[in-house]
């Protein structure tokens, strides 16, 4: 599609309005675009009445809001915030200046933002964009182009939706240059997932995996969040539950040590002795006398 002549830039401008079921949703599309823009390029103030993500594809954009100063180069991500005052300009450093962006509201798009590393605090993610998410872009901006189904507005809805989903899902996907600007909800769920499944050979590598981070990273920031290992946090809900099942049940010290994960009796016993700092035996013994 070519761009118009608005004056201060070459743009194109798409806009949406999201029907009633993508609105019962946790995320929706409001408007994007693309533009090349002219040496005397710049908008605002203004106040954003959505989250919208603006990609600078080649070239230097400055933003300012409140007192913060960003200066956004080829690659990177700016997510400006509702309730914000943002200006925004050309760089005088750049020979030329390309953008795209992606207007979006609904009320998990705060939280979609936090776990991408992007907050009102720290909207910026540096060279982030990808040939991947470059096509994901064009798909959802074709959806919206297309009106040629005018019958079939649920359709419509849906395709759109399903563009703007796997866009986030491959921005989530992408590495972070700044792990720690994550937000800790991969801890909280890696805790569920411990909870859940400590008792069936969980290991370090697969938790990790989960949360989208190396092994050592990982492990270093969970200790560093939590106080010990993953593995010592394993090892205590385990024996939390052997110890509830010594006593509160009457299974055996096999059946037991087979229960919670354990290749035999023999293992299970060392580490609840080394937990515990007293035998299985002798644990249940304290409740049946």
């Amino acid at each position: 599609m070519s761009l118009k002549d608005y004056g201060h830039e070459r743009a194109e401008f798409l806009y949406h309005t999201p029907s009633e079921w993508e609105k019962s949703g946790q995320l929706w599309m409001v408007r994007g675009g693309r533009s090349i823009a002219k040496p005397s390029y710049q908008a605002g103030p203004k106040r954003m009445d959505c989250y919208s993500l603006h990609i600078v594809l080649e070239g230097e954009l400055l933003f300012e809001c409140d007192d913060k100063r960003i200066t956004a180069g080829d690659g990177d991500l700016v997510c400006l915030f509702p309730d914000h005052t943002y200006s925004y300009r050309r760089s005088g450093e750049c020979d030329r200046l390309r953008l795209s962006w992606l207007a979006f509201d609904g009320p998990g798009a705060a939280a979609m933002l936090q776990e991408s590393g992007m907050t009102p605090d720290s909207p910026c993610l540096r060279e982030r964009w990808s040939p991947a998410l470059q096509a994901l872009l064009d798909a959802l901006f074709d959806h919206i182009r297309d009106r040629s189904h005018p019958g079939m507005p649920l359709q419509q809805s849906i395709r759109i939706q399903g563009e703007l989903m796997h866009f986030f899902a491959e921005l989530l996907e992408q590495p972070t240059t700044h792990p720690e600007q994550r937000s800790t909800g991969w801890l909280a769920q890696s805790l569920q997932h411990i909870e859940l499944h400590a008792t069936e050979g969980l290991t370090v590598e697969q938790l990790a995996a989960m949360a989208g981070m190396n092994r050592n990273y990982f492990s270093s920031a969970f200790s560093r969040h939590m106080g010990q290992s993953p593995l010592k946090v394993m090892t205590a809900i385990r024996m939390r539950k052997a110890a509830e099942l010594l006593k509160g049940t009457d299974a055996s010290i096999t059946e037991i040590a087979y229960s919670l994960g354990y290749g035999n009796p023999f293992a299970f016993t060392r580490a609840f002795t080394r937990h515990y700092e007293q035998s299985p035996t002798a644990y249940r013994g304290q409740y049946r006398q």
